[in-house]
Formats: C-alpha cells, structure tokens, sequence
C-alpha cells in the first residue's frame, strides 16, 4: 500500500454538507478504507446527534472522534478523553437565556453567545476553552482539540499521525491539519485555514474529498514536505541560516569519507526525528548510535544481549513512540546477513500497512547487503529512509534513482575522493566546484536537495544532545582479530587488549615500566590511530605520553591518564560532533 496510511475528516462543511454524505462521497470513503488505509471522522459534534442523523454511521469509518477531540468511539466502543465541562457553567448560562446541547463532554451553542460564555466562564473560575466552528461554538476542557482527539484516536489503532491525511474547512480544523503529515483544506474553507493549509483542493467539502481520496496525493504519487515538519541539520556556514531536511515521506543519503562524520550526521538526524514523534528504525552495524536509547521512548536492542526474533523486532517498532536501535556490532557478517533477510521484509511488510517506522535508518549500507528489489521496494511503498555509507556506489541503482536529498560530509580518509565522484555525477556540479564548495575543513556538509532546484548548500552541522563515538560497540565489546591486538611487551603473560575496554582494564593491571615504556614510543596513540581510525583519541592519549619522562612523574600517572583519555572518548557521555 504505497503512501499515506490513514485519512482524518472533518465532517460538516467537509465530508457533506448536509445531515448525511452523497453516495459518491461515501464510496469514496470505502474504496479507501478497502486499499487497506484507516478513516477516521473527525467533528464537533456530539456523537448522539451525529448518529440520529446518519445512523450508520460508525459502519463507514474505522473510529470517529466527535465533540471536537473529546469523545472517541471505536471499536472497543465509547470513551471519553476528558471529564465533563462543569454543569455550573451549563446552569449559569441556562439562566442568562443561553439555548445550550449538551454532550458527553462539551456544551454546544450559537457563536453569538460568545461573549456570554466567556463571562461565565471567568466569573466561575473555570479552566475551560472555546472552539469556533462558522456560526457554532464549543465550550470544551482545556487543552482538548481535534489534533489530541485524532492523536489519542490513532494511536489506539496503532497508525502513525506522520503517516496520515487530515482534511478540514472551518477553524477548529486548525489543530486537526497540524497534527497529522499533511493539512488540507477543501475549496469552501475558511480563508485562515486556506492559508495554514499544506494543500488546499479546488473543489468544495464532499467533491473535495473524492478528488483527493481518488487523487495522487494520497497513495504517493506526489507528496508534499510540510514546512512544519522539517529537520533542522544545521545551519549555512556563509549566514547562519537553518539547514532543514523533509521530516517524512523522503529518501536521504548521507556520505562522505571514513571519519569524517557522516555517522554523527544520520544519528542527528535521528535523534531530531524522534524528538519530533517520528518512529525510528535505526539499524547499526557498529554500535555507534546506543546513545540514541537515552531518549525517552526509544529502546536499543541486540549488542551483548540476544537479538530479537522478526516477529518480536516488528512487535517493539509497532510498540514504541520513539523507537527501535538495533545493534548488530557482536555479529559475524554471515550471521547479520542471515538476521536482515529475515526481519526486513517483516518490517516493511508492517510499514506498508500501519506506516510504522515511519523511518528506517541504515548505517554503513554498503555492507548490509540489502537486496536491490526489497530497497525499491521499500522507497517506493512507504519512503522515509536514510543510507549512510561511504561507498554509495555500492547502493543498488533503484536506491541512487530515487535519493531525493544527498548529504555530503567533509574531510575523512577512505573513500573521500569516491564520494566527490558520485556527488558531482549526481548533483550534476564539476567536480572541482563541488569540492571548492565543500571545503577540507572536518565539521562541514553539504545538502542537496531534488526538490529545491538542485542548489547545493554548504553547512556546519548542528549538535547533538546524545552521545556518539564511532564503532563505539566494535572497539569497546568486540574483539579485534589477533594481529590488530595490542601487546604489552616484553610481558607475553599480560593478556593481549583485544578492545578499548580490555586496554583500559589492563592499563591498571601493567607494570609501570611497561606502560611508560609504550608510551615514551608512542604505541598506545599510534595503535588507537592506525587501528581504530580515531583520531580524536589518538590526540588525547598522545599529550599524555608526551609526559611519560616529565621529573618526578607519580608512578602509574601514564597509565592512569590514558585510562582517563579512554573513558571520556568511549566510555561516558559526549556531544561533540565526531
């Protein structure tokens, strides 16, 4: 089922304009319903009222939230999601001659009572609100909306808001189009929500809804990047401007040479989306993104502990509102390939369906080995994933033909000049212009995006709030093979450091001499640099062997400071970009 997942409808103005919709609208509304997406109703009015008028009406849609975001019925039956407005407000105004509907929830009247309502409201002390819908009013709890109803209404049938359609004519449809992946307005819609809308129909309340539930919008053949839901990655290096990427419904590469931060750069991206209620799914083949699970909602899975099966990895992303880090670092290469045949065509089987994760994120995908047909497959069903890899002509070409931003990150060693290449070639910018733009200076990236005329931009990314530290599960719980070891010598009995954190441990165990022995020769900054590629540390560890024959040294301070240098690198926290 290619694009969005679910539809949200007003329903008076919008769906009809009458007490029930035209037979057209209907069937329109039940071919979508049997393409597999979800429908939901949502109105201000009471829902008593709503079914004498349309009995029925519960048959037609898959949930309606009524009274404005206050009452939910679905198939567990009627539930309301706030107490009840007051009845001293509804007595008062009863007694200033205000004609009133009672609801499960709110009081409903004329909108030339405003002014009344208002007044009872402030001379009872009441924490209510009020909702304008033309010539109506709601009194309604505070802080209830549209917006919360189809949120609370959606989750309880497990679709994403970022997967959904939400279409409106009247202002208190305002909340209802900001909370899902894009906003409509139909042709008959108040001008305020017109100009708030992402898409605005030309025909009026039901033909307008055929002609998008019929239209390209809704199953993926155009879509639309809501300028509210946009990462922000960084700003312009020249200006300072923000640098933003589409928040949903886009295919993103990132890439650049070996350390030169394009990890850093995907779990930023990451890390943003889920900060914005996205779900993520991130799969990491170096432990480098564990950080990520410090947020609230997101759950990292796999590394030292057993992995989960398909079922069970399907189940957590359905589960979680932030989402899923999976760590492959302790895996053999064999043995991951074996684990991503099975579970991805799992997880896309459910994106296609409910729309979650809402993102897959795919960490040195050069060397998943993803089959070509379930990435095409999975761009052009249900889009919003991000490759990061320094050899992108390893990608398939269906994945390249439908990058729709790329990502360039500066500096780095291995694979630098390859990216250049397969940058220009794509972007169509000279070579040499695009690496004049880009710069040498580690820190910088490029954006380009399909959609915004194909005028690359450069940037300096912006922080992160989560830790990252490249291979951080490789270098710390991994074993490296035996000839990329560290050796104390002349001590065979020591146990060679086959990781960070067998080196730290022995680095307490080791004779002194020994320790300044290998320091005074540079080893321990030498092997950090040329083995774990990390330079960062490399440096850290190497002002501390430069002290190795500073008088009257304390016994064990070398080894004591390397252990330091280790720990502030690997492993505690640290949000500088890496």
């Amino acid at each position: 089922m290619p694009g969005l997942q679910a539809v949200a409808l007003d329903y008076d103005g919008t769906l009809t304009t009458t007490e029930r919709p035209e037979q057209e609208v209907l069937e329109a509304v039940r071919e979508t319903r049997r393409s597999g997406r979800t429908v939901v109703l949502v109105t201000g009015r009471i829902l008593a009222e709503l079914r004498a008028d349309f009995p029925g009406v519960d048959g037609e849609l898959d949930a309606i939230v009524a009274e404005n975001g206050a009452v939910i019925a679905d198939a567990d039956g009627v539930h309301d999601v706030a107490l009840p407005v007051d009845a001293h407000l509804a007595d008062a105004l009863a007694h200033r001659d205000v004609p009133l509907r009672r609801g499960r929830v709110l009081l409903a009247c004329d909108a030339r009572h405003a002014s009344t309502v208002q007044e009872e409201i402030a001379l009872l002390g009441l924490d209510c609100q009020i909702s304008h819908n033309r010539d109506s009013l709601m009194v309604l709890p505070s802080g209830v909306t549209k917006g919360t109803g189809v949120a609370a209404a959606l989750s309880q049938l497990g679709i994403s808001r970022h997967g959904t359609i939400a279409v409106g004519d009247a202002e208190n449809d305002h909340h209802l189009l900001e909370t899902c992946a894009v906003g409509v307005a139909v042709g008959n819609a108040v001008d305020a929500l017109k100009q708030r809308a992402d898409v605005v129909l030309d025909a009026p309340n039901g033909a307008g809804v055929v002609e998008l539930l019929r239209g390209p919008l809704l199953d993926g053949r155009e879509r639309v990047w809501p300028e509210r839901w946009q990462v922000e990655i960084g700003h312009t290096v020249d200006r300072g401007e923000p640098v933003r990427l589409p928040a949903s419904q886009a295919t993103v590469l990132i890439s650049g040479g070996s350390a030169s931060g394009k990890s850093y750069v995907a779990g930023m991206v990451a890390e943003q989306l889920v900060r914005m209620e996205y779900s993520v799914l991130l799969i990491d083949r170096e432990g480098e993104h564990c950080g990520l699970g410090r947020k609230q909602g997101v759950l990292t899975v796999g590394g030292a502990d057993p992995l989960p099966s398909p079922e069970q990895l399907v189940a957590l992303v359905r589960q979680r509102a932030g989402g899923v880090i999976l760590d492959l670092s302790l895996l053999a290469d064999r043995n991951e390939r074996a684990y991503l045949d099975a579970a991805l065509p799992a997880v896309l089987a459910q994106r296609e369906a409910i729309g979650l994760p809402n993102w897959i994120f795919l960490d040195e995908a050069h060397r998943l080995g993803v089959d070509p047909a379930l990435s095409a497959r999975a761009i052009d069903n249900a889009p919003g994933l991000c490759y990061a890899t320094y050899q992108p002509r390893d990608l398939c070409d269906p994945t390249v033909d439908r990058i729709e931003a790329l990502v360039v990150t500066s500096g780095g060693r291995d694979g630098a000049e390859e990216v250049l290449d397969f940058a220009s070639e794509l972007i169509g910018l000279p070579r040499p212009e695009l690496a004049e733009e880009l710069g040498e200076e580690p820190g910088r990236a490029l954006l380009w995006r399909r959609d915004e005329g194909g005028e690359p931009v450069v940037f300096q990314p912006r922080w992160r709030s989560t830790p990252h530290v490249r291979h951080w599960r490789k270098y710390t719980d991994s074993d490296l093979p035996p000839h990329l070891r560290f050796y104390f010598h002349p001590h065979p009995q020591i146990t060679a450091a086959s990781n960070v954190r067998d080196l730290h441990r022995q680095l307490a165990a080791a004779p002194t001499d020994t320790v300044d022995a290998h320091a005074r020769h540079r080893d321990f900054s030498t092997w950090t640099r040329e083995v774990l590629q990390d330079e960062r540390l490399a440096e850290a560890i190497s002002r501390v062997e430069g002290r190795a024959d500073a008088p009257n040294l304390p016994a064990g301070a070398v080894a004591e400071g390397i252990r330091r240098a280790i720990e502030a690198r690997y492993l505690e926290d640290s949000s500088a970009m890496r």
